[in-house]
């Protein structure tokens, strides 16, 4: 059921509520009124027959004086007079006729048991018959029958108005949640260009407004992982390409002079001189250590959630062990508490720190790396890296498009932890700062005793 046949069914019910409500309290009225006038008019009628009988001691004609007094009832509205004699009514007034009988069912419903009043005759007259008065309550009852239907136009064409006026303001109403509706449906169609104008009721210029900004959000998160993916095949390309150069420049060569040294061995095990063997087979025994150490060090670059496994201050010793190898001279300052933070949170740091330091070498020539990981009393993971480097030349705002793939994908990471992280150069301008802060419910302290500080020097 709609909303708008549910509104109009639970108006029409509160109406009809009313309307019984209102009929209950009128019947209980009618009741009292008609009782009411019953009783006076009996009362009234009794006094009327006594003062018309008092009025002479010895009447000349007894039973003209009794008929007279009957007939004076004719066209009473509550009271029919009658005659008694010997048991029988010799004598009845008639009522006066009400212009629009009531039903009888309804006659029934409010009349009760009419009211009875022998009136006490004179000596002289008593031995002429008795006179009885009874009340009736057609015409009262007609008359509350004639108000009623009066009342129930009037109130059935009021239902009817406020019944039209709520179905009007609810099309008026409805019929702009309508066009929402189809801009939802059309949004959901991946449609991020639809907006709903904001006019009308101020409820539903809030429910506009808060539709649009709801369509920008989602526009510019679609723009945003576009964006990303196309930074990821971008990233993914260079990768391939750097695992392509490393293969080519450092593992081909030391498969070629592998296999000529397999072909030289064979040559000498061909000619007899068996003592020559043994050297070749050290040097081939060296390339291959050589090249097990470099894919080492490939599938540490591919696949770093391995080194997560063996804790996080192992996985960025691994980090550190890995780029002192490649750039002598590289000096690192590490503290790392022992304990990690799960490990969501120890992946995005991870993360960070390799991006931060691959920046430093790859872009500012670095000399002096500084990684900092440390639980604050605020409950927050603050990680920092800071270099010596040649500081960010960029003029954009760091991590803004241009600014490098691998800041924007920090600040993805960090940010799918509701965390921070800001870039910017050293106060002195001699290197770059990389500050991200994630929150955190219950952040392991790192004291002094469990922190993992090296200086590393390679010369």
């Amino acid at each position: 059921m709609s909303l708008r046949s549910r509104l109009l069914f639970a108006i029409f019910g509160t109406l009809l509520l009313s309307l019984a409500a209102g009929a209950a309290f009128t019947y209980w009225h009618a009741v009292k009124k008609i009782e009411t006038e019953m009783q006076a008019a009996i009362a009234v009628g009794g006094r009327f027959a006594h003062n018309a009988l008092d009025d002479a001691e010895e009447p000349g004609n007894p039973q003209r004086r009794l008929a007279l007094l009957i007939a004076d009832f004719h066209g009473d509205r509550h009271l029919r007079a009658s005659l008694i004699v010997d048991g029988k009514a010799v004598r009845t007034s008639e009522l006066a006729k009400p212009e629009s009988p009531a039903p009888a069912w309804f006659y029934r419903l409010l009349a009760g048991e009419p009211k009875v009043l022998n009136v006490a005759l004179p000596p002289a007259l008593s031995r002429y018959g008795s006179v009885v008065l009874q009340s009736d309550a057609n015409n009262e009852v007609a008359e509350v029958w004639s108000d009623i239907g009066l009342t129930l136009a009037v109130l059935t064409i009021f239902c009817a108005l406020v019944l039209a006026f709520v179905y009007l303001a609810l099309a008026s109403a409805i019929h702009p949640l309508r066009d929402l509706t189809a801009a939802f449906a059309r949004v959901g169609d991946r449609d991020y260009r639809e907006r709903v104008p904001e006019r009308g009721p101020r409820e539903l210029v809030l429910l506009y407004q808060g539709f649009n900004r709801m369509v920008e959000h989602l526009a510019l998160a679609e723009a945003q992982n576009k964006r990303l993916q196309e930074q990821l095949a971008t990233v993914q390309d260079e990768e391939r390409a750097d695992l392509a150069r490393d293969l080519h420049d450092e593992v081909g060569p030391m498969l070629f002079a592998a296999d000529v040294d397999a072909a030289a061995i064979e040559r000498l095990a061909e000619r007899g001189e068996y003592g020559g063997i043994a050297q070749r087979v050290s040097i081939i025994r060296a390339a291959i250590g050589q090249m097990q150490r470099h894919v080492r060090d490939i599938l540490g670059r591919l696949r770093p959630a391995v080194l997560l496994d063996v804790g996080l201050a192992h996985a960025i010793d691994n980090l550190v062990s890995f780029w002192t190898t490649h750039r002598p001279g590289l000096v690192f300052q590490v503290t790392v508490p022992e304990e990690g933070f799960g490990e969501p949170i120890d992946g995005t740091i991870y993360r960070v720190v390799q991006e931060s330091v691959s920046n430093a070498v790859r872009h500012g020539s670095a000399t002096r790396i500084e990684i900092a990981v440390e639980a604050g009393l605020d409950q927050t993971i603050v990680i920092r890296v800071t270099d010596d480097g040649g500081g960010f030349k960029s003029k954009g705002r760091p991590g803004a498009p241009g600014g490098g793939y691998g800041i924007v994908g920090m600040s993805e990471r960090v940010a799918s932890l509701n965390g921070t992280l800001e870039v910017k150069n050293r106060a002195d301008g001699k290197g770059v700062v990389v500050e991200a802060r994630l929150p955190v419910r219950t952040a392991p302290r790192a004291d002094r005793a469990g922190e993992a500080q090296q200086d590393i020097v390679l010369q």
